[in-house]
């Protein structure tokens, strides 16, 4: 019994630090602007808890996926925004995105239960952030591979706790709040 029991928590300590839906590149993105939509730069510098997948999605949608020393690189339409990272808990962060800018996140990685856990967004700059890709794996996000939305009841719970930690702790977001990203 306890041969099952240790094998169940092996398998499923597994099954959760696997990404099936990046694919690995050599070849490092053009920052270049786009007249018609915002870019978004995601980064987890810290190999803390390396192997665990945190999912990442603009509103609902799956943009890309990170593990530790990874980043990745998505267009993102003008206009207000939640950009949620998911793993035993969830981040937000919320941008008004503005065309022809570069936005530039960094993802705190915490220590969880299960799981690394994802301590929310923090804004860099440009310089910050080209330090921090230098140490770090870029990853496409292969749209193929038909990842999954994030689940609507959980979008919304992460919402309203992001917005009630804000009304609560408004000098915790001032950052992010002031954040507007950068020219490019």
């Amino acid at each position: 019994m306890k041969r099952w029991f240790w094998l169940l928590i092996c398998v499923s300590l597994v099954s959760g630090c696997a990404t099936s839906h990046m694919i690995k590149s050599e070849e490092k993105p053009v920052m270049a602007v786009k007249p018609d939509s915002a870019t978004l730069v995601i980064i987890r510098d810290t190999y803390f808890g390396g192997g665990v997948v945190f999912w990442n999605y603009l509103d609902r949608k799956l943009i890309g996926e990170t593990m530790g020393k990874s980043y990745f690189v998505t267009n993102v339409p003008p206009g207000p925004h939640y950009v949620i990272s998911s793993t035993e808990n969830t981040g937000v962060a919320r941008f008004d995105f503005k065309s022809r800018k570069v936005y530039y996140l960094g993802q705190n990685v915490v220590l969880g239960v299960w799981r690394a856990r994802t301590g929310g967004f923090y804004p860099m700059t440009p310089q910050e952030a080209a330090n921090a890709m230098k140490n770090c794996t870029y990853y496409r996000y292969d749209s193929k591979s038909g990842g999954e939305d994030l689940d609507p009841q959980i979008f919304k719970n992460a919402v309203e706790e992001y917005e009630a930690g804000i009304k609560a702790h408004p000098e915790d977001y001032k950052a992010l709040l002031e954040y507007d990203g950068h020219d490019q």
